[in-house]
Order: C-alpha cells, then structure tokens, then sequence
C-alpha cells in the first residue's frame, strides 16, 4: 500500500504500484525516491510516517509538518539542520539532503517534510509501563553515561535539547542503547541566552521542565534538570509530580527512599545537583557529569584482593580433566537416550542443572588465565601444541543435536607472574561475510554478502582477561572485578596500546582483528546465524536472557540472565576452539565503521580507509539480547568510549595487514 501525505485527501490509500493518488491527483513518489506506506503517528503540529526508500529498500521515517505558521516552520527546519550535523549512535541519523518542501495537486501551500532513520524499538515511558517495577542502580548509570556523552555530542555543537523526558528517549530494539529523539525543540546556545538578556521560547513538559526554562529562560543546563527528574522517574516508577515524592512548597523531590534498591549516595547527590532549582547551581557542563560518573563507578567497583600466583607444575601427560558442563551434557545424553535435549525446555535437564552436584562451574586452573588447562605452560609460535575440546550443534529452538571432538594448535605467551596468554592458530581459508537475506533480526549493514579470502592468523583463545591486561598495562579498569573475567572498560584506543605494548614485551607482532578476520574465526566454519547454529541459550552463551532468538519460545529462560560478565572458558567453544566468541563483552576490530560492505576489501585485511573515530565492536555481551550475539551482526561506538560491555582479544601475525 502507497499513501498519500496530501492533509486534505478523502481517500489516502492506494495500491503500491502507481505514481499518483487516485483520490486526490498528488504525487504519491516523494522527490522520485520515497514511498508512505503507514503511519506512525499524528498530532496538532503534523504527522510521522513510516516510508520505503525505493532504490535502497530501506525503512525510514518521515516527518511531515502540517502546521504552517512561521514559528512552527522555523522548529522544523531547525530540527532537520541540527540532526544533519550531529553523529552519533544515540541520535537520529539525517542526511543533509533529508529536508524538502513537496507541493499537493492543486495546491499552492506546501508541505514541509524531512527523512530521518527510523529507530526500531520502544521509548522509556512504554518500557517502565510494561516491566512495572524501577530499574536498579547498574541499569541507571549505564543509561546515565549514555545519555549524557549524547547529550554532549549536542551541546557540543552549540544546541540544546530543551525537551528531555521519558517519551523522548528510545532503546533500540538492535542492542538496547539508549536514542534521544525529538529534536523539534532543540535550540542553538547564543551570547543572547548565554547573558539572558532575552527570552526563549517556552517548552514545558510537566514534571521535567525546570523553572528558567518555564519562564521563557532555557539554557544548555536545563537539560541536565530534565535529565535527573527522568532518572528519577526510573529509579523510583514515580513521576516528578507524584504526590508522594513531590515537595510543592519547596519544588523539590524527595525520592531517595522510594527506590526499589538501595543507591549509592553519590549517585543521589548527582541527580539532585542535576534537579537544582537555579541553573547555576547544576553542574555545568556534560563533561563534569561525566567525570562524577567515573567517580561513581570506581568507588562501586569490589576492592581488588591482592593475587597470589600458584606454583606451576608440568604433567609428565596431559590432565584428565574435563568441564563439568560437558560432562552433564554427555551425562544427559545417555539418560535420554535418542531423544533430543532440550538446553532450556527439558524438565529433566532442568533438574540435573539446578542440582548442586551438575551445576557448571569455572574449572580451578593452573594459571590465572587458563580455565581449560592444556597440557603445557608455555610453548612457541615455531613449535605449536594440539588441545581438544568439544562442539555442539543446536536447531532453531535451542536444542542440542549433534556434540563432537575437534582438536587446534595453540602457543602459549609468559607474561610473567604466572600469567600465560593463550593464542590458537585459524587455518587460512575463504567464507560468506556477513549475513543472507533470509537471516531472522538481519540489518541492511550486514550486506552485501561478499566472500572473503582470510590468510592463517593466530587469535587469543579467550577474550583478554584482567590479569593478562594488568600484567602489560599494570592497571585494571575492570567494573566486575576477577582475574579471569574478561578486561572491559577499555576503549579501542586502551587496546592498541595494549598490542603495542605487549609486540615489545615479546618481539611479536600483536594487533586487533580486522573485522572480517573476527567474522571467519568467529564462525569456524559455519553459515548458521551462531556458530552453535540456528540459535543459542543461556546455558551456551553469556546474554541478556530474557530476550530471545527468533524460534524459541518467548520467555523460556526468564530470570538466568547474569547480568555480569563470566570467567572466560566457562561456556563451549566454536569449531576453531574459540570461547565466548557470542556474549559476555563486545570486541573492538581494528576498522573504521562503515554503513555497508560495498567495496569493502576481499583479502581479510582491516578497512580503515574511513576517516573518522567510529570503530567496529563485534560478538554482543553479556547485557544485550540474542540478534546482537550472531556471527555478522556489527557495532560501532567511538574510538575513546569505554564501557563495562566491551573488550577484546587480540592476533598475533607476522605484520599488520590494513588497507
């Protein structure tokens, strides 16, 4: 169905394979590129559409002014031009070329319209109606960091944003990150607001407008008001003006004690010097918020307990030890018969997995950085040792199929103080990059499919861990400490220092995957949407459970979700022995990002002809749902941004390889 934007159209409606509205004569391909075909939403100032962009078939937004007095235009416009300058992940994308004025049949008004990208997902108001609860401590600030480095991208170039609230903050289906949307408010920051020495325009959200804003006075700082009562609203499920947390007589909000968890009173002293009634007594700037969040975050984060490093002794014969997991597995198997096992369904399974006696559990290690042992501490490039391990296969419902034996050489790194780094070799071959069209949750920027020739490497067995990072770096940024958890809150920047650092330390070449490199290691193999199959479970794969995958049953393994990071080695590898290559932490790729993989090189090297500062993050972690974990599916985030969802592994070759 095409339809017609014309206002005043009796019969909108149309079949999609005509140029003109039958009912009113106006043109139904808008600038020869773009078709309506529903509509998202309608109010007293225009409409939202949802359009096809012809050539491209892609799904977009378009916004259509229907209110054509001169202030109104003036927003419109103005929103169109600031979102066209701004990139960044948390914002609409525009195109500089997104806004044009289109003419109905026989009318002389025009309609102002614009693109924008369409932001597939559900805003903060619609996400607090439905879990019905607040959200806790962690959540919070992860969101807080978020908002505010966007809102710093803003500020930046000299706008504000002047509409904070719940309803204009959307989580992306894709990964959960947080959008600011609703740019139809944002003003530019001129000496004239500056100095106050003349009005702006009033928009008033009750409950989140603070009260310059209210008297026609908004600055930059009247965003960090909306920003904290919105924090509020989250933390505690109260809206500002809710009688039971709101003092009228003192226009202030006393909400410490309605949170569902006990907060940290830094983080409360945030959010109220962020709702301070005058402007001037908020912090100022986005990067003071920033830093008292890092402040935050350090003095939340365990006290690292001093690590003692075990004796090591080498075995006359290879350990005859074995992952309780896998055992269960085999154990499982042989109760069942030739039935087949069902990871999360099976009341059987169930029983055997809660049962202390099969519970899985990081295996105790030689090292701290080994948690399945193999048969020697140390060995070289020149002179590889084969370990085994185990590979499952599972369907479109999680069920296990097929278990078998693979073997891979691997080389161990001393990097001192009993930490080894353990390095696999992947054998040199071609594969499908990216993913088919038919691949459930796909995304345009997984295409095209393009086969790729990848030369041999060696990739670090598990995603680097803390202890190895603090032995090159002598520091650790981790938020969830351990030493044989993976290192995160590193930004692409701090894991190429590491590489560089560590090539010294040991006369190797050390670097980042390119992204086609972490592509056909990470598959080993396969074209499946994971590299255990069509799907994945809890049980296999460190991710926000409560989300799911496509065939499996909406909800089936609700509350396992760790909502931490794991030791690595603790779930199965892929066929080239590779752990948690889905979940537990992002990993940065050396490339730049790119929307596409149109001229991308075929040779497997790095693609790092962009200018730019967004990098490529790949493999989904422990707080994102299932789409993010597949094989082909990519992020990006700038290349200082560090987080406790991301980290790395690294390669080792014999020169760095980028184009």
């Amino acid at each position: 169905m095409s339809l017609c934007i014309n206002s005043n159209c009796l019969n909108p409606e149309n079949s999609d394979n005509i140029f003109f509205c039958q009912a009113c004569g106006s043109e139904l391909i808008l600038q020869g590129r773009y078709q309506a075909i529903i509509e998202l939403g309608r109010g007293g100032f225009g409409v939202t559409y949802q359009i096809n962009e012809i050539g491209k078939n892609q799904t977009k937004v378009l916004k259509v002014l229907i209110n054509n007095q001169p202030k109104a235009i003036e927003l419109f416009k103005q929103e169109a031009a600031v979102l066209s300058q701004l990139n960044h992940p948390g914002i609409p994308k525009v195109e500089p070329d997104a806004y044009f004025v289109y003419f109905p049949n026989e009318s002389r008004n025009p309609i102002h319209c614009f693109v924008m990208e369409k932001i597939e997902g559900i805003d903060l108001e619609k996400y607090m109606q439905n879990r019905k609860r607040p959200i806790g401590q962690t959540l919070a600030i992860y969101w807080l960091k978020d908002l505010v480095t966007i809102l710093e991208q803003v500020h930046n170039q000299n706008f504000f944003h002047r509409d904070i609230k719940p309803s204009n903050i959307m989580l992306r289906a894709e990964n959960a990150q947080p959008v600011l949307i609703d740019f139809g408010t944002v003003r530019q920051v001129t000496e004239t607001v500056v100095n106050q020495d003349g009005q702006v325009t009033a928009i008033v959200s009750a409950g989140y407008t603070p009260p310059e804003q209210i008297n026609n006075n908004a600055v930059p700082q009247s965003d960090f008001f909306a920003l904290g009562r919105t924090f509020v609203y989250l933390l505690t499920g109260k809206k500002p003006l809710d009688p039971a947390i709101y003092d009228s007589d003192h226009e202030r909000l006393n909400w410490r004690i309605h949170t569902s968890e006990e907060i940290s009173p830094m983080l409360a002293d945030l959010l109220d010097d962020m709702m301070q009634r005058l402007y001037k007594d908020r912090p100022q700037t986005t990067h003071k918020i920033l830093q008292r969040i890092t402040t935050i975050e350090q003095s939340l984060q365990p006290r690292p307990t001093t690590f003692v490093p075990p004796t090591i002794v080498k075995p006359s014969q290879p350990p005859k030890t074995k992952s309780t997991r896998r055992i269960f597995l085999k154990s499982a198997s042989l109760i069942l018969g030739t039935f087949t096992i069902a990871v999360g369904g099976n009341n059987i399974f169930k029983n055997l997995f809660n049962n202390q006696d099969h519970k899985p559990t990081t295996p105790k290690t030689t090292t701290s950085t080994s948690p399945n042992p193999t048969p020697e501490n140390t060995t070289s490039v020149s002179n590889p040792k084969i370990f085994k391990f185990e590979v499952v296969t599972t369907d479109a419902k999680g069920n296990i199929t097929n278990q078998r034996n693979a073997t891979a050489k691997y080389f161990t790194e001393d990097l001192g103080n009993g930490v080894f780094l353990e390095m696999v070799e992947i054998p040199g071959g071609k594969f499908l990059m990216g993913s088919p069209e038919n691949e459930a949750k796909r995304n345009e920027n997984e295409s095209p499919q393009h086969q790729v020739r990848v030369p041999s490497f060696w990739i670090g067995k598990y995603e680097l861990t803390q202890a190895q990072y603090q032995a090159i770096m002598g520091t650790n940024p981790a938020y969830f400490k351990g030493d044989n958890r993976p290192v995160e809150q590193v930004s692409w920047n701090d894991a190429v220092t590491f590489c560089q650092k560590l090539s010294q330390r040991t006369g190797k070449n050390y670097r980042l995957p390119s992204e086609a490199e972490w592509e056909y290691a990470c598959r080993a193999g396969t074209t499946t949407p994971f590299y255990f199959g069509e799907s994945i479970t809890p049980h296999l794969v460190n991710y926000h459970s409560n989300y799911t995958y496509d065939s499996i049953q909406k909800g089936q393994y609700r509350n396992q979700t760790t909502e931490q990071t794991t030791d690595v080695g603790t779930f199965l590898p892929n066929g080239f022995g590779l752990y948690e290559m889905h979940g537990n932490v992002w990993e940065w790729c050396q490339d730049d990002w790119h929307d596409n993989y149109i001229n991308a090189p075929q040779s497997g090297i790095a693609w790092t002809s962009q200018s730019g500062s967004a990098k490529v993050l790949r493999g989904g972690s422990w707080g994102n749902n299932p789409d993010n974990c597949r094989s082909a599916y990519r992020n990006t985030h700038y290349f200082d941004y560090n987080f406790y969802l991301i980290g790395f592994r690294v390669v080792c070759s014999g020169a760095a390889r980028t184009l």
